[in-house]
């Protein structure tokens, strides 16, 4: 057979058609740009989103290599750098800590880099260079001002340092200084390899760091970090690399979480799927159904290219060539669209929502990935309209109709004609349009209706108690700075305590006082340890629980940590078993007792120490007394010092109980609640006696943690109501263009009614009835199946959260209905069609 080209012909058919559809063509122009301008700021933000976030995260973890390993030895790290599957492989080497007052409350680490690493640790110098001399130090300019110096190389400082073995103190010339980025928590001080090897030598092998780590040292370790060829699943990749280099548990390794894709969360990768689905699902529908109903109007007109010899083959590049004519008009608008929204008017907004910095600058693959969706969006939506034309023949085509018109003469009965009865009727013609205009409207408000329960679902007290279990919580600097190794338990002293108890609008006042150490076990509770040691084993690390076993089995003494409780904190403890009773609790003859935590749900059936038996404690001041144990619980993780052993037990006492026995009386932490219209001054009081009358006393507010939860809240609620907003209006978009469609595809048989009798008002009346129907099918679908997407959808973004609490909330339903009621009787009344 002859090959004839037939692409002009085909070109020039595609192009009289759209000539010949112009609110067809301006009506899919609009659902196809609102489609592109979906995926272009979705794209564009989250990218954005999510760039901005893994550098500031990097910043955080303080490097932007994906991952790395701590504390090794010479041995261990040349075995590293033989592996070809890492790149940009570099190197910190601990050297010791300061002891200088002036860093008290400025967590300080001291080591050797190299340029490397000091480049990707954002701790390179933009004035001067590393230290090269022995004398010579880099340093940020947050230690210059912790020592009240100028941002000047060539100045001296004055160093202590310590490195569990040894301690040096001298001057030292700055050779170099950078500015350390705000959001990272360390400041760094670099020493020259030089000095490096004389105070702190690397670790050559093991016994080297069995040296060190018998007095709690890592000084002399290697701190390698590293490159994988890219950064999809770098926790795979890293526990590839331990595999080949045969490092175990014993290994510290560390992947950079800053990376979104460090590792596959299903949960994560759900949520943009399902998003993704959402804006191509909300779009084909639109695109779809114009597509679909653009055939059935032109159906004749290709029943005629049909008897006229076209194919199949060609009537489906016909339609797909009007496709992608719309679509290079279309597209572009959208991603211009979606680009400058992105650029301007969403960062303003989100900006002001989480302390994330958003810089959106031209990225070609967020157009391309945009571009790509939405054409893919529109391909898929042209499928339904080529199988309308391919199934009809040419003689069918010429009397076709898009609806079924067939009735069950079994069930015929007879009843009173009304707009409503006909309307009824006419909804069940084209069960397809119908099914997919009710879907698209539904998916817009169950979209909203998520959204709304899922900020309902976050629990204000929850969130808040879980960092803050008073209104203002003071304690010395060191406690709340995470990150410090030596921080100072017994920082509040009872003139602190005094001040406090004069604040305006005070409520409530209570400190906790707390001393740690070792504390002896007898054989059976020795027994119960044993036990619980044999079920985690697996899951510490060999060095950790070698010490375990060596200080449990040998000596009989686990860690332990005494508190001293006034009555606001006792009565916030976290019971297990037993009941709190305060008037018991401060006779001073019983205690309260940790059990070790499992997560298993009954951590009281682990306990060391059962209800009623008697504990020997060993008291601030070394002497030992018994207690009866009357409850098992502990003290939550906001008031407690933040840090735990892996198996060890807390014991409560009462502060006046714990004071007897103490040579101090200064607190760990003092917990103050005011009443709210005195919040801001005692705030404001705090902030001056911490600055000038303390300056090594700092305090936490709630209200900080409120403001986080509450910008939290406003973010999750506004992507949610934005994309409502845009399946809103392309839902109402489908609904408009099938109503305007049917009554000019019924206009015959419109102007037959009105010609038997049927007044404008009836026919207008039975197309709204048509309207107001189709509502009604929407919100059964969304007070049906929207219930258990709602539910699921929410636990499955949220359910996690510390702070979740299922909410389903009904009210966007409520006000949802009477909107589309509205525009279900308005959009027929504005239709016209011509009377006989």
């Amino acid at each position: 057979m002859r090959k004839i080209s037939n692409r002009k012909w085909i070109s020039n058919i595609s192009k009289k058609s759209m000539k010949a559809n112009r609110k067809r063509n301006l009506i899919l122009i609009v659902a196809i740009s609102l489609t592109a301008f979906m995926m272009t700021a979705v794209f564009t933000i989250a990218g954005s989103m999510i760039n901005g976030m893994e550098k500031s995260t990097m910043y955080q973890v303080g490097t932007d290599l994906h991952a790395g390993f701590k504390y090794l030895t010479q041995e261990q790290f040349d075995k590293l750098s033989q592996d070809n599957k890492i790149n940009k492989l570099c190197y910190n080497i601990i050297v010791g800590k300061s002891t200088n007052e002036e860093l008290r409350e400025d967590y300080t680490e001291i080591r050797y880099t190299d340029e490397i690493n000091a480049k990707h640790s954002f701790s390179s110098p933009e004035i001067g260079v590393l230290p090269q001399k022995e004398n010579e130090i880099a340093t940020c300019v947050n230690v210059l001002d912790d020592f009240g110096l100028p941002h000047e190389i060539g100045q001296k400082i004055h160093l202590k340092i310590d490195n569990g073995i040894d301690t040096y103190e001298g001057d030292f010339v700055i050779s170099g200084i950078w500015k350390k980025p705000a959001e990272t928590l360390t400041n760094q001080i670099f020493v020259s390899k030089e000095f490096q090897e004389k105070f702190s030598p690397v670790w050559k092998n093991e016994a080297d760091m069995k040296n060190f780590l018998n007095v709690n040292s890592y000084s002399g370790s290697i701190n390698p970090a590293f490159n994988f060829n890219n950064s999809f699943n770098i926790s795979g990749k890293m526990e590839d690399l331990k595999t080949r280099l045969d490092f175990g548990k014993e290994i510290n390794d560390g992947v950079n979480w800053a990376y979104s894709t460090s590792s596959i969360d299903p949960t994560s990768a759900a949520i943009m799927i399902f998003l993704l689905f959402i804006i191509m699902i909300s779009g084909y529908l639109i695109i779809s159904n114009i597509f679909s109903i653009s055939v059935t109007a032109d159906i004749h007109h290709y029943g005629l290219l049909k008897t006229i010899g076209t194919t199949n083959k060609q009537l489906k590049k016909i339609i797909i060539r009007q496709a992608i004519m719309i679509s290079a008009i279309a597209i572009p608008i959208g991603l211009v669209i979606g680009y400058f929204a992105s650029m301007v008017i969403i960062p303003q907004i989100v900006s002001n929502m989480i302390n994330i910095p958003i810089n959106i600058g031209f990225n070609i693959s967020f157009f391309l990935i945009s571009g790509i969706f939405s054409w893919v969006t529109i391909r898929i939506s042209c499928v339904r309209a080529c199988k309308i034309v391919k199934k009809v023949s040419p003689v069918e085509a010429v009397r076709y109709v898009d609806y079924s018109n067939s009735i069950n003469k079994k069930n015929k009965k007879t009843h009173k004609v009304t707009p409503v009865t006909m309307a009824w009727q006419n909804i069940g013609r084209n069960k397809k349009k119908t099914f997919f205009v009710i879907l698209s409207m539904a998916l817009s408000v169950i979209m909203l209706n998520i959204s709304i329960s899922l900020v309902a679902s976050f629990d204000e007290d929850k969130y808040i108690s879980s960092f803050s279990s008073s209104d203002f919580t003071v304690a010395d600097a060191s406690v709340f700075n995470k990150n410090s190794l030596a921080a100072d338990y017994e920082g509040v002293s009872q003139d602190d305590i005094e001040y406090c108890k004069k604040l305006a609008g005070i409520e409530k006042i209570g400190a906790i006082y707390m001393s740690a150490g070792l504390h002896k076990v007898d054989d059976t509770v020795l027994n119960r340890v044993k036990k619980f040691y044999e079920s985690i084993k697996s899951e510490i690390n060999p060095y950790e629980a070698k010490e375990l076993e060596s200080r449990i089995f040998a000596n009989q003494e686990i860690y332990s940590k005494v508190y001293g409780l006034d009555q606001m904190v006792y009565e916030n403890l976290e019971m297990d078993a037993g009941n709190l009773d305060w008037e018991k609790f401060k006779s001073g003859n019983y205690a309260v007792v940790s059990a070790p935590i499992k997560g298993s749900g009954d951590d009281a059936a682990l306990a060391f120490y059962k209800m009623g038996e008697k504990i020997s404690v060993k008291m601030p001041d070394g002497s030992v007394k018994s207690y009866e144990v009357m409850g098992i619980g502990n003290v939550p993780y906001s008031m407690g010092p933040g840090y735990s052993q892996i198996i060890d037990v807390n014991i409560m006492l009462p502060s006046t109980e714990y004071l007897s026995y103490s040579q101090s009386n200064k607190a760990m932490k003092l917990f103050v609640n005011v009443d709210d219209s005195h919040i801001n001054v005692a705030e404001a009081s705090l902030i001056e006696y911490s600055e000038k009358t303390k300056p090594l006393l700092d305090f936490e507010s709630r209200n900080k943690y409120k403001e986080s939860f509450n910008e939290m809240k406003r973010t999750f609620l506004l992507i949610g109501s934005a994309m409502s907003l845009i399946l809103a209006l392309i839902g109402v978009l489908n609904f408009i263009n099938l109503t305007y469609t049917s009554i000019n595809e019924r206009s015959g048989e419109l102007k037959t009614l009105h010609a038997v009798g049927m007044t404008n008002k009836q026919i207008k009346n039975m197309l709204a009835a048509e309207g107001v129907m189709r509502i009604l099918f929407t919100f059964v679908v969304v007070l049906t199946v929207g219930i258990g997407l709602n539910h699921s959808i929410v636990n499955m973004i949220a359910g996690q959260m510390i702070m979740f609490k299922y909410q389903f909330i009904i009210w966007p339903v409520l006000v949802a209905i009477p909107l589309f009621l509205l525009i279900a009787y308005i959009v027929p009344q504005l239709c016209k069609w011509q009377k006989v």
